[in-house]
């Protein structure tokens, strides 16, 4: 538990994680009824680009901030909106504050975390949301406790921070256990993308399992090859809701443009129904 994202809040893999989290939750809300959704590894939820960890990375300048004086696209502007206002204060809302602003009355989140320090500070930055529990528990306890939720309808975010060597093939037990309890709810599970991790397997294991519409994005600051950093991330989006690839895709080019990705990549690992 030595991950602490206070030094990379805001970069660019926080952009490409949030604003396909907030096109999901957009298209899924389009219906009445409740919905429950559970950040597995939530973090504090809200980070200060002024602290001493974040000014030491700087890396929120490469991310978000290279969006401020942009032309900004109406489906990204889902997103952005959420976070603009926090910029200008010099702060970033991590994934449980961005859940907690778009949720409806009737809906639910499960915000949790598993760092003691970090736990404390999210159940303060969560304490007045009537509809947010924050939990102390193991990530994939967390999700193994919550699903399949009342509501019956689901969304659950899983970032781990891949301290583990052994990450990959826990990911893989435990997309399993998933698809018993809840085959039905929507997952978006974001993974790092350096030379020596074995990004094929889990990506074999994710269209192994067969949930339908098991959708994959990639988007790369550097080329796969290189060693010793950290190349990108990717997305796995299990029972991708209507629409929500083509709307993401149609985004990339804008992207790369204002990200500086060397590359980007998409494709359905499960045919969309």
């Amino acid at each position: 538990m030595n991950y602490r994202h206070i030094y990379h809040a805001g970069n660019f893999a926080d952009v490409m994680k949030h604003l396909a989290l907030a096109l999901v939750l957009e298209y899924l809300q389009r219906k009445d009824a409740p919905l429950c959704i559970i950040d597995a590894h939530g973090g504090i939820g809200m980070y200060d680009l002024n602290s001493v960890e974040a000014q030491k990375t700087r890396e929120w300048e490469e991310g978000i901030g290279q969006f401020k004086d942009a032309a900004i696209p109406e489906d990204f502007k889902i997103y952005y909106d959420l976070v603009k206002h926090d910029l200008a204060a010099h702060q970033y809302a991590g994934s449980p504050k961005l859940i907690n602003r778009m949720l409806r009355v009737q809906d639910r989140l499960i915000a949790n975390e598993l760092h003691p320090e970090d736990f404390e500070t999210l159940k303060e930055n969560l304490r007045r949301e009537k509809n947010a529990v924050v939990t102390n528990l193991d990530a994939y306890e967390c999700i193994r406790a919550n699903i399949p939720p009342k509501e019956k309808r689901g969304l659950v975010l899983i970032d781990p921070p891949f301290e583990k060597t052994d990450e990959f093939q826990t990911l893989i037990k435990q997309m399993q256990e998933w698809k018993k309890r809840f085959a039905t709810g929507v997952y978006l599970l974001w993974y790092p993308i350096k030379s020596h991790l074995a990004i094929g397997g889990l990506k074999e294991a994710a269209t192994a399992l067969g949930i339908p519409s098991t959708w994959c994005v990639e988007t790369l600051m550097y080329p796969r090859h290189v060693e010793n950093t950290f190349n990108g991330s990717g997305l796995i989006l299990f029972n991708a809701p209507y629409q929500v690839p083509a709307r993401y895709e149609a985004l990339l080019p804008f992207l790369k443009e204002r990200l500086g990705l060397v590359d980007t990549a998409s494709q359905w690992l499960v045919s969309d129904r």
